[in-house]
């Protein structure tokens, strides 16, 4: 108990199916002083009864719907670790992620939170791929414009006194925004092992909520962060490169309204015109090789085809005169062939 406290925050609705999983993941984990608190947004299956049954180990808050971001907000303000952490209903830690990562957190005093790879899962918990994510920063973030490191992530409390809680404005990209606003103000720590996982099925909101709704927040939070203020010059000169990133990001989340994706892929070309055009050059320059390549092919079998009807039909002539000319006027004909062809019979 001399460890210091970990608040694991675990907001839900209707994941009564996942749900004693993930809570199993948080209190099998080895560090010894954990405050885990389970918000239930007005769920409309079992998932209160499956919480209340572990009532003794867990506090349980539940209301009416009010949406994820205010809910997490809300297990915020009920925190009292001095390290919190987020946990999805649908995403169970792995053994051993809060010691690795509250140890690394402790030797860093100045780093504002530390974030794991992680492995994504099917609905069945079957590993489908490995998340190896790289050392972010406000720089690599704000430029490639894609973040990964929701699941298993833990940060300072103190953070939320300095620079506020989730934007209850944004329903889909609050916590990524929240991350955006904290690599603004201070570093980040990554442990590169796999200690977290993240579940993709066809309810989960990362599958069902793809849309322009959430491409708008992206955009808007993204032009939010320049009017703030808050980001070095280097990024203010870089505006153009970085919104076309941005709107190209966006037409990935677009896929079922063509009219908006082509839109956000307009704008993403007038911003930045230079690598669509570098890629079109390099595209038809591809395209240009592949052809002349098949052109090169076909004329290399048809050359070859003719020189085997050629020889083909050379030595059935040359196996017909040896046969009905004398020896010394089929050697005669044979000097005059090679010196009139320049080849070999």
């Amino acid at each position: 108990m001399n460890q210091p406290l970990v608040t694991i925050i675990t907001p839900t609705y209707n994941r009564a199916d996942y749900l004693p999983e993930t809570i199993e993941s948080v209190l099998s984990q080895d560090y010894p002083n954990i405050e885990y608190i389970v918000l239930d947004d007005g769920s409309k299956d079992n998932t209160l009864e499956i919480i209340k049954k572990y009532s003794d180990k867990i506090i349980i808050e539940a209301h009416a719907n009010i949406g994820e971001t205010k809910t997490v907000n809300k297990g915020f303000r009920m925190a009292k670790g001095e390290f919190i952490c987020v946990v999805n209903s649908d995403d169970p830690l792995l053994p051993g992620a809060i010691s690795k990562m509250i140890s690394t957190l402790l030797a860093e005093p100045d780093a504002l939170a530390v974030y794991p790879d992680w492995v994504e899962i099917d609905a069945h918990a079957k590993p489908i791929k490995e998340m190896k994510l790289p050392d972010y920063d406000i720089l690599n973030m704000v430029n490639d414009f894609n973040v990964a490191m929701g699941p298993g992530n833990i940060f300072r409390r103190s953070v939320l006194e300095k620079y506020g809680f989730r934007d209850t404005r944004r329903k889909y990209t609050g916590d990524l925004e929240f991350w955006f606003r904290l690599a603004s103000h201070g570093r980040f720590l990554h442990i590169p092992e796999i200690l977290a996982t993240h579940r993709t099925h066809p309810r989960s909101a990362s599958v069902s909520d793809k849309s322009s709704k959430m491409a708008e927040e992206l955009l808007s939070m993204i032009k939010s962060l320049f009017a703030s203020g808050i980001l070095p010059k280097e990024f203010q000169d870089n505006r153009r490169q970085i919104l076309s990133q941005a709107y190209h990001v966006s037409t990935f989340y677009c896929q079922n309204e063509p009219a908006t994706k082509r839109k956000y892929a307009l704008l993403s070309f007038l911003y930045n015109p230079r690598p669509v055009l570098r890629n079109l050059v390099k595209s038809i320059f591809y395209r240009i090789l592949i052809i002349l390549h098949k052109f090169l092919f076909i004329a290399h079998m048809l050359l070859n085809t003719f020189r085997r009807v050629f020889r083909f039909r050379v030595s059935t002539a040359a196996a017909f005169f040896r046969a009905i000319l004398p020896k010394e006027s089929y050697n005669k004909l044979r000097a005059w062939w090679r010196i009139l062809m320049k080849t070999n019979i």
